[in-house]
């Protein structure tokens, strides 16, 4: 059975003058997920997303909403509405105005009809009986999802949004991405949200495209990004990893396995790149995949503690690697469990990891956070 696709761009360049903002991007959006773009400031994601509502134009390349082409339809004419950072709530009116104020935009339409389809939109987030309430009644995320139902009470085919939660103080953001997973989720609207938090695209995506000086990295679930990044720039900037650089590969235990020496300590990880003997490469190793054993042990890494700090559920442990040619650190994450080893500053300790857990790309000499 063939997946529907609600937003395809195929080919799609943008220019500012000389300067290229977007590079020959291609990607598809399947109806009803949850799609996300993932990128550092600059990147081009917010260009993207400006091109796809019909605020920029493409200078190359075609963009397709519900399988037309919309490179030439003007922004009120596209199926899809926006939810900026920063809401655009208007003091002055109530929750259902706010919620009816894209209905009177485009006329030809009822008072009635309009507060009973302002009203199912409210329900659809969360907010029914709060219609009178002024804006600055309501809390933060009720805020969120006001501007949720003035979008969406136009039914539009594809939801974006522009960092929404970027405002947020945090212990509000981590409720809110939770609320609106679970908002896509039961509406079924295509949502597509632009973000430089990993955290949350993480979270709450289907898919997500990971998108660095306007090209696409990667394009994958969130565990294949986390697990199996495509490139070193998507090592670097998804979740927490140690990066490992300036080391070589010594053999390939198969197809997939390679074995690295870093400064003169023997490692393993994942062949990311078709690497071959005696390339220089950059491991990257996530801290809470390397097991730490008390005291020496004889397969493993030898290194000592050098700093331990708490964090809640768990604890950041740095350890120096004793046997290195160069001062080489490796931060490994320890949650608080029964089982979990009581170390101490200054104790010897064994570090050791599946393959799988570490990702060796081509050495790059500076990489861009």
């Amino acid at each position: 059975m063939t997946q529907e696709i609600d937003v395809a761009l195929v080919n799609v360049t943008k220019k500012f003058g000389d300067m290229v903002a977007v590079d020959n991007v291609s990607f598809e959006v399947p109806k009803g997920s949850f799609f996300s773009i993932l990128g550092p400031s600059g990147s081009g994601k917010t260009t993207i997303l400006r091109m796809i509502a019909g605020f920029e134009t493409p200078t190359a390349g075609d963009i397709f909403i519900g399988g037309k082409r919309v490179n030439d339809v003007p922004p009120n004419k596209r199926p899809c509405n926006m939810v900026f950072q920063r809401l655009a709530l208007f003091p002055m009116m109530n929750v259902l105005d706010n919620v009816m104020f894209g209905l009177r935009r485009h006329g030809g339409m009822s008072k009635q009809e309009m507060e009973r389809r302002a009203n199912d939109a409210l329900a659809r987030v969360g907010l029914t009986g709060l219609g009178k309430r002024r804006i600055n009644q309501l809390s933060g995320g009720q805020q969120q999802r006001v501007a949720l139902a003035r979008s969406l009470v136009l039914n539009p085919t594809v939801l974006l949004l522009d960092e929404p939660l970027g405002s947020l103080d945090l212990k509000l953001r981590q409720a809110m991405k939770l609320e609106l997973k679970h908002l896509q989720a039961n509406m079924g609207t295509t949502f597509l949200y632009i973000t430089h938090d990993q955290t949350i695209a993480i979270s709450m995506s289907d898919t997500i495209a990971v998108i660095n000086h306007g090209r696409i990295e990667q394009i994958a679930s969130p565990e294949e990004l986390y697990r199996r990044p495509a490139t070193h720039f998507v090592a670097s900037f998804v979740g927490e990893n140690n990066m490992l650089p300036g080391g070589k590969v010594v053999r390939l235990l198969d197809e997939e396995v390679c074995e690295v020496d870093v400064s003169g300590v023997r490692m393993v990880g994942r062949n990311a790149e078709s690497l071959s003997p005696g390339d220089a490469v950059d491991l990257f190793v996530r801290p809470e995949m390397i097991l730490v054993q008390p005291g020496k042990h004889e397969s493993g890494i030898l290194g000592k503690v050098a700093e331990i700090h708490f964090d809640g559920s768990h604890s950041l442990v740095v350890v120096q690697l004793l046997e290195s040619a160069k001062p080489v650190t490796i931060n490994v994450k320890i949650q608080h469990t029964e089982n979990a080893p009581d170390l101490r500053v200054g104790d010897t300790v064994t570090l050791s990891w599946d393959w799988k857990a570490a990702n060796a790309f081509r050495h790059v000499a500076q990489q861009a956070s």
